[in-house]
């Protein structure tokens, strides 16, 4: 009996490959055509953790990234007073930078690699119409069409990957078992050609503009010259509607004169994408015959770049849920239960802390006295910058990160000093 994933990028693709060699029958579909770009908000970089799953797929870094997405500077500007500069090398890691990823690329490498799995059926254009069930009520088949003809799949498991729309999990009944909606965020984001970089010194740098009031900013190299660049707000701030948000988006980009500056010869190259409110949760991750991974299972904000991370993680988790059921006598629900614990377990810490951040980063006014002090100290601080990255890339648990270092003192007598040196050789 076949297996479905309905959904073909990182979380669909990556399951397919996951069960490669394992003689299983599996159906992977996808509405969209290959390349393309997801149609929702996405973060475009993936940090070494993610790039070491990757390489667990046997999938080398020059297919998915193109020249040019190295990333060795993190830049935090807070607009009119500061500018902290983060080298990843502070990681200590093997692999001490990020990347910048064309979405369009990126997927369409997983999807290619999964159709070389033998025992894997390929569908793009393909969409999902119905699930089937049994005359008790079990799932056991999906219909769709591709270019106007019907087809017919039996399947005894089907996932969704589709995302945090999921028409999977709508069709499944699978319930949200949590959410956390108090600090939701509109964003809006394009992809931009002949882009001039940050400064000659951090040439590939990811740049977060913020202005401490609401509002910011995530510039990303991709390619040469080529940004994706990104919006975010208090979701209750976007009262534009959908005719009017592209021209929303390029008022919103001025209002960081340094970014509108780097924009002066440049092309948009994309449509702006965007949504609102950008929701926070988790539905059940199983059930009879039905299992869901990626978004659809597990969906937040994309600020902080977890997600194509999460996504992948959590088809690797699944698929040994689906290999032990599948050859080594598990039941399916039992096998289902140990994929939610486990999925919960590497993902839950992050998820809070991402909430964490889009609190503190969006809705934390910050007075104009502490941008000068104390946040310029801690953000330029060895201690935090490492700490951070550190958590970025999943090398610190977020149950252990602390973003207030626990040498507080230490910097705060670092800042002041170092401020009072720098007024007397002024002087």
């Amino acid at each position: 009996m076949m297996s479905s994933l309905l959904g073909g990028r990182c979380a669909g693709s990556s399951l397919a490959l996951r069960l490669k060699d394992r003689n299983l029958k599996i159906l992977l579909v996808d509405r969209t055509t290959f390349p393309s770009l997801p149609q929702v908000p996405s973060a475009p970089f993936i940090h070494p953790g993610a790039m070491r799953l990757m390489d667990e797929l046997d999938i080398a870094e020059s297919e998915y990234t193109h020249p040019g997405s190295k990333i060795e500077h993190f830049v935090v500007e807070m607009v009119n007073y500061f500018q902290a500069v983060m080298p990843t090398s502070q990681m200590l890691l093997e692999r001490s930078y990020f990347r910048g990823i064309d979405r369009s690329l990126f997927d369409k490498t997983l999807w290619n690699h999964a159709a070389r799995v033998p025992g894997v059926t390929m569908r793009d254009g393909f969409s999902v119409t119905r699930i089937l069930k049994d005359d008790t009520g079990v799932i056991n088949g999906i219909v769709g069409k591709r270019g106007g003809e019907e087809e017919t799949f039996s399947a005894d498991l089907i996932v969704g990957a589709d995302g945090r729309f999921s028409f999977a999990a709508r069709q499944f009944g699978a319930k949200v078992i949590e959410e956390q909606n108090k600090f939701t965020t509109a964003v809006y984001h394009a992809e931009w050609e002949n882009v001039d970089a940050y400064s000659a010194d951090y040439p590939n740098s990811i740049t977060s503009y913020r202005t401490g009031k609401g509002f910011m900013s995530l510039v990303v190299p991709i390619a040469e010259r080529k940004y994706h660049i990104a919006t975010c707000m208090k979701s209750a701030d976007a009262h534009f509607g959908t005719q009017g948000f592209e021209q929303a988006y390029l008022q919103d980009l001025q209002r960081i004169p340094h970014l509108w500056q780097r924009l002066r010869n440049a092309q948009r190259v994309t449509s702006v994408v965007g949504m609102r409110p950008i929701q926070n949760g988790y539905r059940r991750a199983f059930g009879e015959n039905w299992a869901l991974v990626g978004d659809a299972v597990h969906y937040k904000d994309p600020s902080d770049g977890q997600g194509i991370y999460d996504a992948v993680l959590e088809s690797k988790l699944l698929a040994q849920s689906i290999i032990n059921w599948k050859q080594e006598g598990t039941t399916w629900l039992t096998a289902g239960a140990m994929y939610q614990r486990q999925m919960m377990d590497a993902t839950y810490s992050t998820f809070k802390q991402t909430i964490a951040n889009v609190k503190q980063s969006i809705y934390t006014d910050v007075p104009g006295f502490l941008n000068k002090t104390f946040i310029r100290w801690l953000i330029n601080a060895p201690e935090f910058q490492s700490e951070f990255l550190r958590y970025l890339s999943r090398e610190i648990p977020a149950a252990d990160y602390r973003p207030i270092p626990r040498d507080l003192l230490k910097i705060i007598v670092n800042g002041v000093t170092a401020d009072i040196r720098h007024h007397v050789n002024r002087r």
